[in-house]
């Protein structure tokens, strides 16, 4: 608790989150003691066949015995304690966001934005059926993150594995983290691999740019935050506060890049709902920010399979984006694919030279009845622009497998266009970038020159 200025107490969550965590840490290293000594022992022969040995020996065992019970209820009443306290400080952040909600209620529907306030005033987050789901979605967060704290107590407490462990602590900092900064989160699922939409920027007056970034193999709530950051770096480049983004990770994504990422039912499944969340975007954008604004659908490796299979059911988006990308979509191989509706969207594409991606693109061929395939190659598709994904931030020439996803970090060649396409700046299209006889043959083969 804190002293208020009004004389009395207030309660801060993260303090009680703070202290139930320091308990979880004290109550996993005396589960260690415990078990160490629950592997020790004194056999009655350890001093020889002397009389006092047997006796020695039972002292001993019934000291450890001692020991370990008084362990025993030490770990049990820090376990409590830490339960009782994550319990109480999800209880005070459901009670923070119901008092929250409840002052939101008295509020005018459709405020006037505030000129001059600053970022997080006004806007989709403040008004509207998307205000409504991030203030449910908060709830969930903080029934989620007690749940998760309970999980990794237990884990602890059971000796659990390494991976689940420190897949737990990373549902933690995502968990404490929206919180802690009060993100927009539209969708959340905690179950399986985890579910989850973040709006980051605003959606209002004056916004002209909206990204929205689909993310491929291997998603879920252990790597979200490194897309979310990606997100947040885009916006923040735009000192004009025209761009905003949405992060949508609000399905099930294939976890095996050799076994799962060739199936097209993943993508398949997932295109329906990108396409319906496309249109509540645009929803809100006509309600928000209105005319004028230029979307923009960002797939990356098998999201960008997943973004192509969402425009052939019409996807609302102005631009599309390919950023080392799967393909255009399983059984997409040229424009009469695609509905008339998509006739007047812009394409892009990029893709490092030898990334691995390439074995997929547009390399189904007749294993498409299979169910297997991402359709045609974007680099190739008719009225694609091909983009270079250049260097990285250092200067190297981006290529091989780590480009696949080092194209997205900030301070690249690739990062640039990827901001140049969504708010409408300049690009680098394909060429060679210059630097070694090395580089121009890995630019060079990597294109199939």
């Amino acid at each position: 608790m804190m002293a208020s200025s009004a004389g009395g107490y207030r309660v801060a969550p993260a303090r009680l989150e703070a202290a139930a965590a320091e308990l979880e840490q004290r109550a996993g290293v005396l589960k260690t003691a415990q078990t160490a000594l629950a592997g020790e022992n004194v056999p009655a022969t350890a001093f020889g066949q002397v009389s006092a040995s047997s006796a020695a020996s039972a002292t001993y065992t019934k000291t450890i015995k001692d020991v370990s019970g008084k362990l025993d209820g030490q770990i049990t009443k820090a376990t409590v304690i830490h339960q009782g306290l994550t319990a109480a400080g999800g209880g005070y952040r459901r009670a923070d966001v119901q008092v929250a909600a409840s002052y939101r209620s008295l509020m005018p529907e459709n405020p006037l934005p505030k000129a001059g306030n600053p970022a997080g005033v006004g806007g989709a987050a403040d008004t509207g059926s998307w205000a409504t789901a991030i203030a449910e979605n908060r709830t969930k967060v903080t029934d989620a993150l007690t749940a998760e704290r309970e999980r990794l107590a237990n884990l602890l407490a059971q000796g659990g594995k390494a991976d689940d462990i420190a897949s737990a602590r990373t549902r933690i900092a995502l968990y404490e983290d929206i919180l802690a900064n009060d993100r927009q989160i539209l969708r959340f699922d905690p179950s399986g691999n985890g579910r989850i939409v973040e709006l980051v920027g605003r959606i209002e007056p004056g916004t002209r740019n909206v990204g929205l970034f689909v993310p491929g193999v291997n998603t879920s709530f252990d790597n979200f935050q490194s897309y979310a950051d990606l997100g947040k770096s885009l916006v923040a480049a735009d000192a004009t506060g025209r761009t905003a983004m949405v992060v949508w990770a609000d399905g099930v994504f294939p976890q095996n890049v050799v076994t799962e990422g060739p199936a097209a039912h993943y993508a398949q499944t997932m295109a329906p709902d990108l396409k319906a969340f496309g249109d509540e975007l645009r929803g809100q954008i006509d309600s928000h920010a209105g005319p004028g604004v230029v979307v923009t659908a960002v797939g990356h490796s098998y999201g960008g399979a997943t973004v192509g299979l969402a425009e052939q059911l019409g996807l609302r988006a102005d631009q599309v984006l390919h950023v080392e990308s799967a393909g255009m979509g399983h059984g997409i191989w040229s424009p009469s694919d695609l509905p008339a509706s998509q006739a007047g969207v812009q394409r892009y594409s990029m893709t490092a030279p030898f990334d691995p991606i390439v074995v997929a693109q547009g390399n189904a061929g007749l294993i498409e009845w299979l169910g297997a395939g991402h359709g045609a190659d974007p680099d190739r598709f008719p009225g694609v622009v091909e983009l270079e994904t250049g260097r990285d931030a250092n200067g190297d020439l981006q290529w091989g497998f780590d480009s696949h996803s080092g194209v997205l970090k900030p301070g690249s060649d690739s990062w640039n266009n990827i901001y140049g396409v969504i708010t409408g700046g300049a690009v680098t299209h394909e060429g060679f970038t210059g630097g070694s006889l090395r580089e121009m043959v890995i630019e060079g083969v990597g294109r199939g020159l």
